[in-house]
């Protein structure tokens, strides 16, 4: 193999596991213990990706940030707090709803996006979009309708994580050409000034009473260990992440990166249905078809609509993934990339 494939193949790779290993990472953390620490949980990955972030830029690695300042700080705050709310009811749905079935609705937030860039941002909603979100609103109603293990509670962090998403997407799009943040100066900011607030939230909202009584027991020892690999995982899961999405789009075309982010959705569907012991029907299994379709429908009428638009106008954003690709670059954004 010529080391130009392997130059290319490798970040792809990466990426992709990286996007799978959080996503199951977070699955497990948060359904498959006694306490379910989502706080906690978001905490240590925005730990993880500040210190190994860090680390990476002393030993010379390519990731390159904006120092903090308050300034920035004051103005990109408000964005921070609405990522956190968008992760939160991520972690909360993710609780509650099995992996294939929150992917196939995590695809509902593109819509929401979409109208609310169209209302915000004046952007054009192409005929073949409105192809891509009938078969969005197709798979949910596919997926709901064959829910073994239908969960009201799920349905409304679902509901409520995409709303927030579609809210930060756009929030963070208005705000970002007042920073002129680049690469990685969104994922430093983002977890710098979030990281305060998880330990609050975690300390003032979580059992950490229950949760010490628990674990003191020798007897639920194995599990502690296996709570701590989880979270210690979904920490390194984070900065892969942030580190591994601008990799990629430095590596591949904009169009690369955005067809891997709808491709990568099977594998994560297929993954969870090996791992969890969750029922799979025919039903869910064609709502995660229909869902997959949808988003390569979506990812290629974005890029037909980018090759048509004038150089500098808003584009419709790609498909949202349910890791923490949203806080890195956006294809959009990574044909200018920053020079530090």
């Amino acid at each position: 193999m010529s080391s130009s494939v392997l130059q290319t193949a490798i970040p792809i790779l990466a990426y992709c596991a990286s996007s799978i290993t959080m996503t199951l990472v977070n699955k497990l953390v948060l359904s498959s213990f006694q306490f379910h620490m989502v706080f906690f949980m978001l905490a240590a990955q925005a730990f993880g990706s500040v210190a190994l972030m860090v680390l990476a830029n002393r030993v010379g690695l390519n990731v390159k940030y904006r120092a903090m300042n308050k300034r920035d700080a004051r103005t990109w705050f408000p964005v921070a707090c609405s990522q956190a709310l968008m992760l939160y009811t991520g972690g909360k749905a993710l609780e509650y709803l099995n992996v294939p079935l929150f992917t196939v609705f995590k695809n509902l937030t593109i819509i929401a996006v979409a109208y609310g860039e169209k209302w915000v941002f004046k952007a054009a909603v192409t005929s073949l979009m409105l192809v891509s979100f009938g078969m969005m609103v197709m798979s949910s109603m596919v997926g709901a309708w064959n829910d073994m293990t239908f969960n009201g509670w799920g349905y409304f962090w679902m509901s409520t994580n995409c709303l927030a998403s579609a809210t930060f997407v756009i929030h963070m799009r208005k705000v970002i050409k007042q920073v002129n943040f680049q690469d990685f100066d969104t994922v430093y900011f983002n977890n710098l000034l979030t990281l305060p607030l998880y330990v609050v939230l975690s300390l003032v909202q979580e059992d950490w009473s229950g949760f010490v009584d628990y674990y003191s027991d020798k007897a639920n020892a194995v599990e502690l260990n296996s709570f701590a690999r989880g979270i210690f995982i979904s920490g390194i899961a984070a900065f892969a992440i942030s580190y591994c999405s601008p990799w990629c789009l430095r590596t591949t075309s904009s169009t690369t990166y955005s067809m891997i982010g709808a491709l990568n959705k099977l594998p994560i569907a297929l993954f969870a249905m090996m791992w969890f012991p969750d029922p799979v029907t025919a039903g869910g299994v064609l709502a995660v078809l229909l869902g997959f379709g949808a988003g390569l429908v979506y990812t290629h009428a974005k890029n037909v609509q980018k090759q048509a638009q004038p150089s500098g106008s808003q584009v419709l954003p790609p498909p949202i993934s349910m890791d923490r690709l949203d806080q890195t670059a956006r294809p959009d954004e990574a044909e200018h990339p920053s020079n530090k």
